[in-house]
């Protein structure tokens, strides 16, 4: 699996940078790359909680499977429209939406089948060696071959890649020794909006998950998601850089997040992972102040990479404490819920630093933003949000057997 989606990560990264300039190019404006980036995260939005109640109804692979395939569909007939000079806009917004569709199903999965894939003991050097793929696939790897590929080739070949990515992907899906999953306690088989409502009360009665969840949606709209707005308006407008100076701050946070994600594989697991992972958010947060600060653009790329480090870091040792500490039955309906909240903020949040950047400056708003997320670590002053730390894993109903067919 993890072989597969590094692959596909690769492609995703790639996708990223054709699926901008393809539109770009077609729209004429920043307004249509902004809906098309929207179309995705709006569905997406949509539909995750009953991607969430699937995702814990059905074999899990299963649904990552028809995520691969369903997304290297769309993207490949994009791919053959884009390398015949007949790519319409309406069709970028039509093979966005059905990403988002399909993310809605794959993203829970993914999180929700690796306590069927590791021994509880393996779990922060599973989450761990992921976010190490994804920081070298998604920001280092993926975005130099997708400009690369754009330039020398056109966009049809960099979806066309990223459709191949797909396809990589799902072979290696296919190629996984099945495993029986524990039981996932759907006796009864309630609907899926039932199984979705039971989703909700769930991450609802337990303060930890619902209190971690809010103040995560809250770092990504406050922090986040401003990143893509405010780091490229303060070194173009402020520090008067070119765009190669921007390539190299992005990249050392690529660095950055590299860092942080071995340092969670590497480094011995702290005794107090809920106190760790909110520390580390909180100090991501304080990086982003000071980033407001940043008197020249050296500075600000070692401040930024300081940033993906702290948040890769406490992301890292976040997801081995929900796939621990949630029922398996639930796993894959709680991991939805953080997806949304997750999700939801991104457009909120673009729109909002672009709108304070205008009236207060960039600096300001930066400064602002970081001082909120930093203060998020007072969260843990709350009583209850550290149960996890106290408590013992959620055991698995019926152990991973192998039984050696494909």
């Amino acid at each position: 699996m993890w072989a597969g989606q590094s692959v596909s990560m690769v492609g995703d990264g790639i996708f990223t940078v054709a699926l901008v300039l393809e539109a770009l190019r077609l729209g004429h404006s920043a307004t249509a790359l902004s809906l098309v980036l929207t179309a995705r995260i709006g569905p997406a939005v949509c539909m995750l909680l009953i991607g969430g109640a699937v995702v814990d109804r059905v074999p899990r692979r299963l649904t990552m499977l028809a995520g691969d395939v369903t997304r290297g569909i769309a993207v490949g007939l994009i791919a053959l429209a884009a390398s015949t000079g007949t790519a319409r806009l309406w069709q970028l917004f039509a093979m966005a939406a059905i990403f988002g569709i399909a993310d809605a199903f794959f993203s829970p999965a993914t999180t929700a089948i690796v306590p069927e894939l590791l021994p509880v003991e393996l779990l922060t050097q599973g989450s761990s060696l992921t976010a190490s793929s994804k920081e070298a696939a998604q920001r280092l790897i993926g975005p130099a071959a997708g400009g690369f590929l754009v330039v020398a080739a056109g966009a049809g070949a960099a979806f066309g890649a990223d459709a191949l990515s797909f396809a990589v992907g799902a072979v290696c899906l296919l190629a996984m020794s099945r495993r029986r999953a524990p039981a996932t306690g759907t006796a009864g088989r309630p609907s899926l909006l039932s199984g979705a409502r039971e989703g909700l009360r769930y991450c609802a009665s337990k303060r930890w998950l619902w209190l971690a969840i809010t103040s995560q949606g809250l770092i990504n709209l406050a922090a986040v998601a401003p990143l893509t707005v405010l780091v490229p308006l303060m070194i173009k407008q402020s520090m008067h850089q070119s765009g190669a100076v921007l390539g190299v701050v992005f990249a050392a946070g690529g660095f950055g997040g590299l860092i942080g994600a071995t340092a969670a594989g590497r480094l011995p697991v702290p005794r107090r992972r809920v106190t760790a992972t909110w520390i580390a958010t909180g100090a991501a947060g304080a990086a982003l102040a000071l980033l407001a600060v940043a008197p020249n653009p050296w500075y600000a790329a070692g401040v930024f990479a300081l940033l993906w480090t702290f948040g890769t870091y406490g992301n890292a040792l976040w997801l081995p404490i929900l796939q621990e500490h949630v029922p398996r039955a639930m796993l894959g309906r709680a991991s939805s819920i953080e997806w949304i909240f997750s999700f939801a903020g991104t457009p909120v949040g673009l729109i909002c630093a672009g709108l304070l950047a205008t009236r207060y400056g960039v600096r300001p708003t930066m400064l602002g933003e970081g001082i909120i997320a930093a203060l998020t670590t007072l969260g843990l002053l709350v009583p209850g949000v550290r149960d996890p730390e106290l408590a013992q894993p959620v055991p698995l109903v019926e152990q991973p057997v192998m039984d050696g067919t494909p």
